[in-house]
């Protein structure tokens, strides 16, 4: 495979729960057997430590030419024949997210480095940039091939960028088949600004980061516009956390 670089309340102790519940070269993979595999949970993980699993069925990706042999297996993953080929398909995580795990479940003709999956961020000026890259183990059986150690890769989203995966099958002598790739992530809160937002909510504030994440994600405006105030040790009410909750995740 190419080689490139390579998964009743106080206001401040009210919103620092609320954080806590939002606040996810080549390398040797593991195999994950078949029957192990996991699978995107029912909901979305809301901490800055539980992940998301974002999987992506073999079947959605899309061919990178015209001339590219495969077709669709018995048990509805991608075969593609000796000839090889590369397969893309957008990755669909917010800004902020922290890249643990990629991994890829597939059966492959026992031949290691055959198969590749790719992580590419694509600007609005056309530039792609290589993130990670992980190659196959060699099994002729369904597992996922995962990395073993986490990434740590932040998406940082900014303005225009796109994340894209690439599946990558070289020539060989046998068909290849993959199924699924799968990418787990975490959330993270944003990093402190260099000024205040808030003018009782200096640099030096023990909750600081928290508050400035909450007025950057427009969850809150503070307590008072002129001057801007934040009211950290202000009780809040039922009313107000409804806002907070509502403004979270964009109820209806």
């Amino acid at each position: 495979m190419r080689a490139i670089f390579k998964r009743s309340m106080t206001g401040a102790s009210v919103f620092l729960g609320l954080l806590a519940f939002l606040s996810g070269r080549s390398v040797a993979a593991q195999t994950v057997p078949a029957n192990q595999a996991v699978s995107t949970s029912g909901s979305p993980a809301y901490g800055t430590t539980d992940y998301t699993i974002t999987a992506i069925a073999g079947l959605g990706f899309t061919p990178g030419g015209s001339g590219i042999v495969y077709n669709t297996s018995g048990s509805l993953a991608r075969a593609v024949s000796a000839a090889g080929g590369q397969f893309f398909s957008a990755l669909d995580i917010p800004a902020g997210a922290v890249i643990d795990f990629i991994g890829f479940n597939n059966l492959n003709d026992g031949t290691p480095n055959v198969m590749a999956v790719h992580l590419w961020s694509r600007s609005p000026d056309g530039v792609v940039t290589p993130l990670y890259s992980l190659d196959n183990t060699p099994h002729a059986s369904w597992a996922t091939d995962i990395n073993p150690v986490p990434l740590g890769l932040l998406w940082q989203g900014n303005q225009g960028q796109t994340p894209i995966l690439e599946m990558e099958i070289a020539p060989s002598s046998g068909t290849q088949y993959f199924a699924s790739v799968e990418v787990w992530w975490k959330r993270s809160v944003s990093p402190a600004p260099a000024t205040a937002s808030f003018n009782d909510v200096p640099t030096d504030h023990p909750f600081f980061q928290f508050i400035e994440a909450l007025k950057a994600s427009g969850i809150t405006g503070g307590c008072n516009t002129a001057p801007p105030l934040y009211c950290p040790d202000t009780p809040v009410t039922r009313g107000q956390m409804a806002v907070f909750i509502t403004r979270t995740f964009h109820l209806q």
